[in-house]
């Protein structure tokens, strides 16, 4: 959103949803090998420095220098032990199974070779993936509680620098206040409908793969911002990924989605409303229940979200069962309310917002 030309205060920041309070936890405290921003430009993380050897499948990260040591902690990681840290990590090695990276090589201190099965002409992104990154140093980012009163409208008049929110009526709150600005941000969400292949589905009653109906869908269903989801590639291509099939058929009867998730809830809702089988409901879980649902196809269907671009699309299906068809629905933009005075904001590849950093709008590269 802006460049940044030192250190900033940390950020004090209060979220209306959960994932998008989690996914900026996870920007602000985990530094990948390259940062990538909302529009894909890539800038240093724990690599100053990045290139591609002439057959585009092997990449080298050269990692900062000792005698550029950061707040951020890049000195402490050499490529060995970069190396054997993602080797530890199921999900660091889930990713970059996912990139198809075959070998990873450290050749000295500060240079590491990744392989992949096929040439890579553009920087990977799976660069930037959460799953690479390591501890950074210092508190850039402070999540505030839910206030007492449960309504974020207490946060926008008394508290942090900025709310992030996809409700209507929040921002239209917060127009009217002054010394605040809302900003509209990319739009980073897919939502999906996920259809087991151990049951019965949805049957002809619900046409979720037709774009009328996802036009119908963000018009006249999703309160936050929405539009149809383009067919974006990686749903597809998730589904094709190696797991587990599902361990028995579905005995469920319902719809699941995440129970914290608003818009899941209105979209699973409305595909029950439009009418689906006989005995069909709704039904939100936790996310340690949804995530043993998903595993064993446990439910007629399910209405899930992902970002809308993905470092890898099997490490965002890794807890869907085998065979299972994802039709994309519509796709969802939050909003920030930004404070005057609040430290300067960048916002990254997966939507995620935080504090900017020195070389944010840099480019770096071979």
């Amino acid at each position: 959103m802006t460049d940044s030309t030192g250190p900033a205060r940390p950020l004090t920041a209060a979220f209306d949803d959960p994932t998008d309070a989690d996914r900026a936890r996870l920007a602000a405290t985990r530094l990948a090998p390259v940062r990538l921003d909302c529009e894909g430009h890539p800038s240093p993380g724990l690599a100053t420095r990045w290139s591609a050897d002439t057959s585009a499948r092997f990449w080298t990260l050269e990692l900062a220098p000792p005698a550029s040591a950061t707040p951020e902690g890049r000195a402490r990681w050499t490529a060995s032990t970069l190396a054997a840290t993602w080797r530890s990590d199921p999900d660091a090695a889930l990713a970059l199974r996912a990139a198809g990276v075959q070998s990873v090589l450290p050749l000295d201190d500060r240079r590491l070779v990744v392989g992949f099965a096929s040439p890579e002409r553009e920087l990977p992104p799976v660069f930037a993936a959460r799953a690479l990154g390591v501890a950074a140093d210092g508190q850039t980012m402070l999540v505030e509680d839910e206030p007492p009163s449960r309504d974020l409208r207490d946060a926008v008049d008394h508290g942090p620098d900025l709310v992030q929110t996809g409700d209507p009526d929040l921002l239209d709150y917060a127009s009217r206040r002054p010394g605040l600005t809302p900003v509209a941000l990319p739009w980073n969400r897919t939502y999906l409908l996920l259809l087991p292949d151990n049951g019965p589905g949805l049957g002809a009653a619900v046409p979720a793969d037709t774009a009328g109906f996802r036009a119908a869908l963000a018009r006249n269903v999703v309160r936050t911002e929405a539009r149809p989801a383009d067919g974006s590639a990686w749903p597809d291509s998730a589904a094709r990924c190696s797991r587990a099939p599902a361990t028995r058929p579905s005995s469920s009867s319902a719809i699941v989605y995440p129970a914290a998730d608003a818009t899941a809830r209105e979209l699973a809702e409305r595909l029950v409303a439009l009418g689906g089988p006989s005995g069909l409901a709704v039904r939100g879980l936790e996310p340690d229940s949804l995530s043993a649902a998903l595993r064993r196809g446990d439910a007629r269907a399910f209405v899930v979200s992902g970002p809308r671009v993905t470092a890898g699309p099997c490490v965002e299906s890794s807890a869907w069962p085998a065979g299972v068809r994802a039709v994309p629905l519509v796709e969802t933009r939050p909003h920030a309310i930004v404070r005057r005075g609040a430290p300067p904001l960048a916002v990254e590849w997966d939507g995620a917002v935080r504090v900017a950093q020195p070389g944010d709008t840099a480019g770096a590269g071979p």
